[in-house]
């Protein structure tokens, strides 16, 4: 039986898959592993404390820790037109602080930060009509873990809705901030 250079190349090149395959895999399956558990100082995790209860040592419990939610970073223009607005607010010019952030917001319609900076630059320009509907968008954009953020905007709803003259409003609005302190 004769095998041709075709054939015996064809045969060569499956051969080497199969060796380059085993290889890889091999590799693959010890990468990072370990046959023992993780210790608690390995992943990052303080122990608990312990306290003495007669002779025995016992764990303490402690309430999982709520999670920091952390803002992500503005582009360089959207920071640069937010100190500028900043700027303008504290001296005053609350139509210039506007017209930056609206620049801003047309770079990052989705931050939810600058609604509610425009919502208060937007009350200190005593426009409460306009501050409930900027406050409830940064509302709607904000993330759930942003309470700082949420309660801020509630506050500001509260106070537009008492200059609205909707008490009721305020009171709901108020209640709903202090949930998010």
């Amino acid at each position: 039986m004769t095998i041709s250079v075709r054939q015996g190349l064809h045969q060569t090149w499956r051969v080497g898959a199969l060796v380059a395959l085993v290889t890889v895999l091999t590799a693959c399956a010890g990468v990072g592993r370990s046959d023992r558990p993780a210790t608690v100082e390995e992943r990052g995790v303080a122990p608990p404390p312990v306290v003495q209860d007669g002779g025995a040592q016992i764990a303490a419990y402690q309430p999982p820790a709520q999670p920091r939610y952390a803002r992500p970073t503005p582009k360089r223009a959207v920071e640069v037109l937010m100190r500028k607005a900043d700027d303008q607010r504290n001296a005053g010019d609350l139509d210039g602080a506007q017209v930056s952030l609206e620049r801003a917001l047309r770079i990052a319609p989705e931050d939810a930060a600058l609604w509610h900076e425009l919502a208060r630059v937007r009350m200190a320009q005593r426009k409460p009509d306009l501050v409930t509907q900027l406050a409830a968008k940064s509302n709607a954009l904000a993330h759930p873990q942003d309470r700082t953020l949420l309660a801020g905007n509630w506050r500001l709803i509260a106070t537009a809705r008492r200059a609205l003259g909707d008490s009721a409003g305020a009171r709901d609005a108020e209640r709903r901030a202090a949930g998010y302190e």
